[in-house]
């Protein structure tokens, strides 16, 4: 579970680079709503970095 979150995670910030890169220096034209919602992704980021550290303390405090 925490690879696929981890893959997850590695794709948003991927995804949030690009958006800015291209916001700046070569805008496309009919994304303007996706530049807008870049905000929403940062916070689906940090919601699947959080689970994905939980779900490591979690399994970390189960073998124990």
């Amino acid at each position: 579970m925490t690879k696929i979150l981890n893959i997850i995670s590695i794709s948003i910030i991927v995804l949030l680079v690009g958006l800015t890169v291209s916001q700046h220096f070569y805008p496309i034209s009919g994304f303007e709503l996706v530049y807008e919602k870049k905000f929403y992704l940062a916070i689906i980021y940090i919601a699947i970095r959080l689970t994905s550290n939980y779900l490591l303390k979690k399994s970390a405090s189960a073998n124990k």
